[in-house]
């Protein structure tokens, strides 16, 4: 596959290996399949999925918002990596009591944040949306495909699914 470069309007530097991963998500997009993006935690793959959603930012095609979803204790995390990489991403932190039910509020951003509790509560309001992607970060939340998260995740509707974990061992 190769390797590919972030777009010119992404704050940051790829390594070989995340140029690598990036040309990888590109190739899974394109071909429409799912992907898995697993390794260690600490090598760079939310860096690699901010660039790969920069690129999806400036795709004229791209009209639906992007969700990802992940623990509690990730959203700060995500909402200032994506400040720092991609300023110009519109970012939605969908949490806490008073969020948002209103569809069209969602649709107007680039990127939905929210967390898999949030996800599971919401389904009926957000299986009506579609997604660019549906991005699951700690995916080893879902492995257990009778849980009440792993059911609302199939539920979501998006033309793209990546699925994340910082512990492939699980």
């Amino acid at each position: 596959i190769g390797k590919m470069n972030p777009p010119k309007s992404f704050q940051g530097t790829l390594r070989d290996y995340q140029k690598e991963g990036l040309a990888w998500l590109h190739f899974t997009r394109e071909y429409g399949i799912g992907a898995c993006l697993a390794d260690d935690m600490g090598l760079g793959k939310t860096v690699q999925v901010i660039a790969l959603l920069e690129q999806r930012r400036l795709d004229k095609k791209v009209n639906a918002p992007s969700r990802i979803v992940m623990p509690t204790s990730l959203i700060f995390n995500w909402q200032n990596e994506l400040i720092k990489f991609s300023p110009k991403i519109d970012v939605y932190v969908h949490t806490g009591m008073d969020r948002t039910k209103d569809i069209a509020v969602l649709n107007k951003h680039d990127i939905v944040l929210t967390t898999y509790g949030v996800m599971r509560n919401d389904i009926t309001m957000l299986k009506d949306i579609n997604f660019d992607y549906a991005i699951l970060d700690e995916g080893q939340a879902i492995k257990n495909a009778v849980t009440a998260n792993a059911k609302a995740a199939r539920l979501l509707n998006a033309d793209h699914r990546l699925i994340m974990s910082g512990t492939p061992i699980e």
